[in-house]
């Protein structure tokens, strides 16, 4: 006898096959749309970062362009200043460089206000204890930044004084910031040998004084504005005395230690305005723009004062002391002649007992 199929019950099981067929065809492309929806979840997102990469380098592509263009350690600084304001707010930026001593900063301030920011951006540049991190500086309202470019050393060091934040950084923002720091620390140390290089062309390298291509350069300038404007200015030729019996009889290094103490008490009595040269071994010469004859002879006898106060002198040898001869322009006066009438100047106080100014 054969198996009698129930057709209703072969119509309910094809049923439910083809509803799970169907269950079966909907599970794989909702399967399917979820992955492809993932899928573009992810390239959505590595394009997001691609685009914020790109924008990450080209900011900092145009932050190398931009230093590019400056040599020198305060160019650089405001180039970079500039640079950052659109994307961070801030005041002032500052470097220093401990091992060389050399240090800038750039402000967008004035007033009391900058004057407060300037000393309190030195003592945390020369900290050097200080580590990187943020901070505030109560007496201005302001918060700072504070890296060391050269971890764990810390000779490198790069502050940023800036309005408090409102909010965190966004993260971006941050890594921008902080990576474009960092990529400052070559441009910097380029500019520090430019300087280096700039210094040794241009400077004493015992005393530090300006040297004699220099002083040319500046009586040149100081000559043309006289003529242009009237000014009264100066001219003295110093020429120490007695400095051989030092040199000779102490050795060269005690005579290269009097002529730093000579330079430095000089300079302590001249304005920032005047310019103090080393043009021979030892022999200086100083410009006094705006000055007249009277003034610029006071400031010479103070001269004279100042190294005789030093108290350096060599065994059975009178102490060391400095002649000076200083001159006045005068409307049609050629260069050449005037400094001829210098130098005949200091002819006199060196025949007339040295150690005194003659006009």
């Amino acid at each position: 006898m054969g198996i009698v199929l129930d057709p209703k019950m072969l119509a309910q099981q094809a049923k439910l096959i083809s509803e799970a067929r169907v269950r079966h065809r909907s599970d794989l492309a909702s399967r399917l749309q979820t992955s492809r929806f993932l899928s573009n979840l992810d390239l959505v997102q590595k394009l997001t970062e691609y685009r914020d990469e790109s924008q990450r380098l080209s900011r900092i592509y145009d932050l190398h362009r931009r230093l590019s263009e400056s040599l020198d350690l305060a160019g650089m600084l405001q180039a970079f200043s500039l640079w950052l304001h659109p994307m961070f707010a801030h005041e002032m930026v500052g470097y220093r460089h401990a091992g060389q001593k050399r240090s800038h900063l750039c402000c967008s301030s004035h007033g009391p206000h900058r004057q407060t920011m300037e000393e309190a951006a030195h003592f945390l540049l020369a900290d050097p204890q200080r580590r990187t991190g943020p901070g505030q500086i109560d007496a201005v309202g302001l918060e700072y930044c504070f890296v060391r470019l050269d971890e764990p050393i810390g000779l490198e060091r790069f502050l940023i004084i800036h309005p408090p934040l409102m909010a965190t950084l966004p993260d971006e923002c941050s890594a921008t910031l902080l990576a474009a720091i960092h990529e400052l620390r070559g441009p910097l140390e380029r500019a520090l040998a430019y300087e280096d290089l700039y210094d040794q062309a241009r400077l004493d390298a015992l005393t530090g004084l300006v040297n004699r291509r220099v002083f040319e350069e500046r009586l040149r300038q100081e000559l043309a504005n006289a003529e242009r404007y009237g000014h009264p200015l100066c001219l003295a030729y110093l020429d120490l005395d007695h400095f051989k019996a030092v040199n000779d009889r102490l050795g060269h290094a005690e005579g290269d230690a009097a002529l730093l103490s000579v330079s430095r008490a000089l300079t302590e009595k001249v304005r920032h305005s005047d310019c103090l040269a080393r043009v021979g071994g030892d022999e200086f010469a100083l410009i006094l723009p705006n000055t007249d004859l009277r003034n610029g002879r006071m400031l010479m006898e103070r001269l004279c004062e100042a190294v005789g106060a030093l108290g350096i002198q060599a065994p059975d040898a009178p102490p060391l002391g400095v002649s000076i001869g200083v001159t006045m322009w005068r409307q049609g006066l050629s260069l050449a002649t005037w400094r001829e009438q210098t130098d005949e100047a200091l002819y006199r106080a060196k025949e007339q007992g040295r150690n005194r100014v003659c006009i």
